[in-house]
């Protein structure tokens, strides 16, 4: 073994977790980073040695064990090495260390019990990884991190969106993710708590670890054990598998543990742990799952109301920035957009074309015909004013019977080409009012302006269209007239 400056365990198994995805990389590279420091060397040798990687005969040097482990087992054991250091001393720290244990033996006891035979360290490293979230949140928050491994496994997500914070599997699985952990390991991290199994190997014997482990995380001793089983059952396991794995889960995390050079709680046996769950504590626990159950329910209401708040404020904003007649923007929201897009095509350098139009003699038309007759008039105009424009072309109603429509990069050409075409389409509208035919033309007046200084030029800008459309009105309305400096 090469002795030189020892390294913290953490930064040569990063190093080896990045010399390990190289494609060129080869075993007895890998023995060599490893041997350099050898608190690393140790380490290794001790938790290979353990049961949790359950080998035949006892390593006792660092090339046989890497030789062992081959490539992927060591970048998953310096991945191990990593995590395990996320985890604080004390007795938080114990609390998180067992949770995050027990679920790696799990997945491991699992993946043996259903015949795979290869890469069982990639199943105990998933496992490992589970409550990376939870250990991720304990370096911010260490009792908090703390007091949500205490509840009962299954309500911890439960607990956690209560808080207000991001669950555990989606901040483990983003955590995963940065430390470009295998996909089928991301995957099992964010749905281990999901209700049903997922379909890859790895995420589902994963799931199924969770609520093997979550039978000594407190709850209902009796129903975890009955979800265990369902679990197994669900992955093609039987039943005395299942039992098998439950018996001899605590040991084994216990010597997982000491593989890691740290002390954890001594682990209760689950037939004492089923024994000793008493009439009153039972009772306790079921009263536990219907404040959970109340609880969540409170949060999907919450989630609803949040909903349906968010859609309440949306018609709101919609209300407050359309006519209510017309369904067009209204006069506030046209000022809005014009200053917008003129900026915009201040910024870009193009030509912005606005239209003024207004309804040829509409007072007579109310007046021959009625307020409601004017209204539906009103109506059919801006859908054809609508349906003549472009998406990103502004139609409004400016006030009364007079519209504005704002034409971004658009020439003084084409606003007066698209102004024909909507008088056109007005001039041979069929409006007819208890069968009486009524025909409605428009006036337009056109203004248009481009170029770096048009950003504050609204006023101006629609003072010119105006004087466009008061000219078009006076040479005998139903026409369309351009600004004169245009």
């Amino acid at each position: 073994m090469t002795m030189g400056r020892e390294q913290p365990v953490s930064t040569l198994a990063m190093q080896i977790v990045r010399e390990a995805v190289r494609p060129d990389v080869s075993v007895g590279e890998l023995a060599r980073l490893a041997g350099t420091d050898p608190g690393f060397a140790m380490r290794l040798l001790s938790i290979v040695n353990s049961s949790a990687y359950a080998l035949p005969n006892k390593v006792s040097d660092v090339p046989q064990a890497v030789s062992l482990l081959g490539i992927g087992g060591l970048r998953n054991l310096a991945l191990s090495l990593s995590l395990q250091q996320m985890v604080p001393l004390g007795d938080d720290g114990e609390v998180l260390l067992a949770v995050s244990l027990r679920r790696a033996v799990a997945a491991r006891m699992i993946a043996e019990n259903m015949g795979i035979t290869q890469k069982l360290e990639n199943y105990f490293t998933t496992g490992l990884f589970l409550e990376a979230g939870l250990l991720a949140r304990a370096v911010a928050d260490l009792p908090g991190a703390g007091d949500v491994a205490r509840i009962p496994a299954a309500a911890r997500v439960i607990h956690e969106r209560s808080e207000g914070i991001t669950p555990h599997p989606e901040r483990g699985a983003q955590l995963a993710n940065e430390w470009d952990l295998a996909e089928d390991t991301i995957k099992a991290i964010r749905h281990h708590h999901d209700s049903t199994p997922p379909r890859a190997r790895i995420p589902r014997v994963a799931w199924c670890a969770e609520r093997m482990a979550a039978v000594f995380e407190g709850g209902d001793p009796e129903a975890n054990y009955q979800a265990a089983k369902e679990a197994g059952h669900r992955l093609g396991l039987e039943e005395s598998k299942v039992e098998t794995i439950l018996e001899e889960l605590p040991n084994l995390v216990e010597d997982a543990a000491s593989g890691f050079q740290r002390s954890i709680a001594k682990q209760v046996n689950v037939s004492h742990l089923i024994r000793d769950a008493n009439a009153r504590l039972v009772e306790l626990n079921r009263n536990f799952q219907l404040v959970i159950r109340q609880l969540e329910a409170t949060l999907v209401e919450k989630e609803n109301l949040t909903t349906q708040l968010a859609k309440a404020n949306e018609r709101l904003a919609k209300i407050a920035s359309t006519d209510g007649l017309t369904g067009l923007s209204n006069h506030r929201t046209f000022q809005e957009s014009l200053r917008r897009d003129l900026h915009r095509t201040s910024r870009t350098n193009e030509s912005l074309s606005l239209l003024m139009c207004d309804v040829d003699h509409f007072k007579r038309l109310n007046d021959s015909y009625g307020h409601p007759t004017g209204d539906l008039v009103l109506k059919k105009l801006s859908k054809t004013l609508q349906r003549g424009t472009r998406t990103g072309d502004v139609v409004a109603r400016y006030g009364g019977e007079e519209f504005s429509l704002i034409l971004p990069n658009t020439t003084s050409v084409g606003g007066q080409q698209l102004a024909e075409r909507l008088r056109m389409k007005i001039e041979q509208l069929h409006i007819t009012v208890n069968r009486r035919p009524i025909k409605v033309t428009m006036s337009f007046g056109l203004a248009t302006t481009s170029g770096r200084e048009c950003a504050g030029g609204s006023r101006e800008l629609l003072a010119r269209a105006d004087r466009a459309l008061y000219e078009a009105k006076r040479k005998g309305r139903n026409r369309v007239v351009i600004a004169d400096d245009d």
